[in-house]
């Protein structure tokens, strides 16, 4: 699947289920980890955990399966690698902990 799909498949999924403040980082050329990150956060762990069970099943099914996934169980930040997307679906609290968007705020976030 090429990475626009990919990125297709991803927002939307998490729009349809109300994730909370998405945004999309434009990484290429600036990383060697992904393409692109895509950040947002629910509003439980339920929610959270919801949100990432929904992307994968929507992604199985096209035969698209994740590098890896952490922190599913636990449901407060979960990371799902899809090599050219990487994946952050946190608790509001845990997401302004962590700051993950002054870390990509150099780079340009792409319309969603």
């Amino acid at each position: 699947m090429d990475t626009q799909t990919l990125l297709d498949f991803i927002t939307q999924t998490a729009d349809d289920l109300k994730a909370l403040d998405p945004v999309l980082y434009d990484m290429e050329g600036k990383s060697s980890l992904s393409d692109f990150v895509f950040i947002c956060h629910g509003t439980s762990t339920a929610h959270t955990r919801g949100i990432a069970d929904k992307i994968g099943l929507i992604l199985k099914k096209e035969s698209e399966l994740p590098l890896g996934i952490e922190g599913l169980e636990e449901g407060r930040w979960i990371l799902i690698d899809y090599n050219t997307v990487i994946v952050h679906i946190f608790l509001k609290d845990v997401r302004e902990q962590y700051s993950l968007e002054e870390i990509y705020a150099t780079s340009p976030n792409k319309e969603l």
